[in-house]
């Protein structure tokens, strides 16, 4: 996301104009920024440029929906009218994102809808995305909201976004405020029902949240705590993944029990776990189903990680990792290992989960030494609840280690 068109008529011919901040002293001739765009687009990256921001002339601005449409278009997009100036050179961005901050929304909707007419006009066809950036209290109607319009366009225009990345933080919605299975001022179930019941569906809602703790936002979560939320969320058939602000923030974000993963890293690792879903997971054998019956403790089973037997991504792990066999509580599994049982619980309020919480069968589970026994170092839980979805066998060792 390149940030921001921040003035919308203040240029030639009431052109808009960009603030890279310091990654453009140019701004009609951006052309380090768009050999980054090129290289970002050559891997598959969808590269969009974001309208509005926090700052910027636009706040006291009038301008024309269509017009500024045109403009975006023959200066980011598409458009082939060749007396306007590309500050990103033959480069076409792949959308626009909106985030108008503090100004009211009169214009937006038609603006947008302006917008996809001109992306019909293009040969051959290409996809090309309106995506918003709104706070997370903003489907409700308060003065100064520009994101309300967006969020419900008038029916005669096309103007919904195709995604939305919601800031839950900065706001008593924010994602630190969720808590498993208990109600919260924490809203991403009514983003859901908006999507639902507004689009059809056809609006992805990522979970929108800091990249590090910092003095100017409030609401960060860690890596642990952000995996707990997206447990919980990501059954939702319209979660469409994890917005970071920003950038900077997150790769400056190390988790320190993932060998050096920042936090983007990590919790990229961890959606794709929560996508492989069972189709490559271990069958529970009959004889261990027998023992967990009896006496309730979990069963594990080492990983090698340099099987190609076993769907990736392993677990960043510094000392073994294994798999779960069968579903057992959180605080089961931890007190096995030796944690106290008001240290287990202590840590799961933390992070807003109960006890009983199960860890469900293919979670992949780090041990790591620990004197002359080993500790949890971290769990990853497994996308599906029940043994009947385990459908493969895994490959694994025969020489189990008995762990004290």
């Amino acid at each position: 996301m390149l940030g921001f068109v921040v003035d919308y008529v203040g240029g030639p011919k009431k052109s808009p104009i960009i603030n890279l901040s310091d990654n453009c002293n140019n701004v009609d001739n951006c052309d380090e920024a768009a050999l980054d765009i090129k290289f970002c687009q050559s891997k598959g990256i969808k590269v969009l440029i974001s309208v509005g921001g926090a700052v910027g002339p636009y706040h006291k601005q009038t301008w024309d929906p269509d017009l500024f449409a045109w403009w975006m278009w023959n200066k980011f997009l598409a458009g082939t009218d060749k007396t306007v100036s590309r500050p990103f050179g033959n480069i076409i961005l792949d959308g626009v994102d909106y985030d108008p901050e503090l100004v009211d929304g009169v214009g937006y909707d038609r603006h947008i809808d302006t917008l996809r007419t001109l992306f019909k006009t293009h040969y051959p066809p290409r996809q090309f995305l309106i995506t918003a950036a709104p706070q997370c209290p903003d489907l409700d109607y308060y003065p100064k909201n520009a994101a309300y319009n967006i969020l419900h366009p008038a029916p005669k225009y096309d103007a919904y976004p195709d995604m939305v990345f919601v800031q839950f933080y900065n706001n008593a919605c924010a994602a630190a405020n969720h808590i498993t299975k208990k109600v919260t001022n924490f809203n991403f179930d009514v983003w859901d029902r908006w999507s639902q019941e507004r689009t059809n569906g056809r609006t992805k809602i990522y979970l929108g949240v800091l990249g590090k703790n910092n003095h100017m936002d409030t609401g960060y979560v860690g890596y642990e705590k952000l995996t707990v939320i997206l447990d919980d969320i990501r059954r939702s058939k319209n979660f469409g993944g994890v917005m970071f602000w920003d950038a900077g923030y997150v790769y400056a974000n190390p988790v320190p029990y993932l060998r050096g993963l920042n936090l983007g890293q990590a919790t990229a690792r961890y959606l794709k776990q929560l996508t492989v879903g069972p189709a490559r997971t271990a069958a529970a054998f009959d004889t261990i189903n027998v023992a967990f019956k009896n006496y309730g403790i979990p069963v594990l089973v080492p990983i090698n990680p340099n099987s190609d037997n076993f769907l990736s991504p392993i677990v960043p792990c510094a000392g073994q990792s294994f798999m779960l066999l069968r579903s057992v509580s959180c605080k089961v599994l931890a007190e096995s290992f030796g944690a106290p049982p008001d240290v287990v619980d202590s840590h799961l309020e933390e992070l807003g989960m109960d006890g009983d919480d199960p860890i469900n069968p293919g979670s992949r589970i780090c041990l790591n030494p620990f004197g002359d026994t080993v500790k949890i170092g971290y769990v990853y839980n497994a996308t599906f609840g029940d043994e009947s979805n385990f459908l493969e066998f895994y490959q694994v060792s025969q020489n189990f280690t008995q762990l004290k």
